[in-house]
């Protein structure tokens, strides 16, 4: 199999996304129907936003932890479960973030938090446009929670808006953190760069091998372009990727591999050729010498 060929086959073997099992939907105008809207101000679809959002303000300069959906009974079946949405927010003083709390039979509440400084998982912190967030779990017990509780907390003064939200469930093998769309994890994004790295690697020390005992001198150059092409079709790939608004762990292993695989031969050719033409002008000299 010819090195693009192994670099698109791994890459297919590793995209595999989450595949998650939603169990409910929540929207804010069903749940104010229903009698169930905790708090907060329903806001309906107008200018980019296509969908119905909940605002929730903390107007002082105080911590306060507004609760805006409680579950009860979710009927998780599953050992990984999210609430996932849409969340937006502006002018938040200090760390704000978002909060699950999860209730099991005989226990306190176990949390989620959006505390990380980056991601689906980003806390709450000055002004943003929407962005999906996930508030993740993994149950390490057979178990499952009786009741799940949303929180928005903010340290002092500032406004989050909410999207509708998913409660969705995942095997234990599946990263709630994917996002929807996204074609690897971030796991897997690490695994591809791994193994390309290895088999850069390998090339490399195969044809440093090769051409230091100026043996195989066809295979060696076909190999040194084989992998400028396989470079090629990684930093095409990487071009996609970013086209697509892929996340980071998707476009930066076949950028970094790509970037490597297209410049290391660029150098490498003519030395390599210089290094075979030596070997033969000894072995002419050397026959020369040997029929004078």
């Amino acid at each position: 199999m010819k090195p693009p060929a192994v670099l698109l086959t791994i890459m297919l073997l590793a995209t595999h996304a989450a595949a998650e099992e939603p169990l409910r939907d929540f929207h804010w105008p069903k749940l104010q129907q229903a009698g169930s809207l905790i708090s907060g101000t329903i806001v309906p679809p107008g200018g980019q936003t296509k969908f119905d959002s909940l605002l929730v303000e903390n107007p002082q300069a105080i911590p306060t932890a507004i609760t805006v959906l409680v579950v009860a009974d979710p009927k998780i079946t599953k050992p990984r479960y999210a609430i996932r949405g849409q969340v937006r927010y502006e002018a938040v003083e200090g760390k704000g973030y978002l909060e699950m709390l999860n209730h099991f039979p005989g226990g306190g509440p176990h949390f989620s938090k959006t505390l990380a400084g980056s991601g689906p998982m980003q806390s709450l912190e000055g002004s943003s446009d929407w962005r999906p967030f996930v508030l993740p779990f993994l149950i390490g017990s057979p178990e499952r929670p009786q009741k799940l509780v949303v929180n928005v907390v903010l340290p002092g003064k500032g406004k989050v808006w909410l999207g509708p939200l998913s409660l969705v469930q995942y095997e234990q093998n599946e990263d709630p953190l994917t996002a929807p769309g996204q074609w690897w994890t971030g796991r897997q994004g690490g695994f591809i760069g791994g193994i390309l790295g290895g088999l850069l690697g390998c090339l490399g020390a195969l044809i440093g091998i090769l051409c230091g005992c100026g043996k195989a001198r066809v295979l060696v150059l076909g190999l040194i372009k084989a992998m400028f092409v396989a470079g090629l079709a990684s930093l095409v790939v990487a071009v996609v990727a970013l086209v697509r608004s892929q996340p980071y762990a998707v476009y930066y292993p076949p950028l970094l591999t790509g970037t490597l695989m297209t410049i290391l031969p660029i150098g490498a050719i003519r030395r390599v050729r210089k290094r075979y033409e030596e070997i033969e002008l000894r072995k002419m000299q050397a026959m020369d010498g040997v029929s004078g």
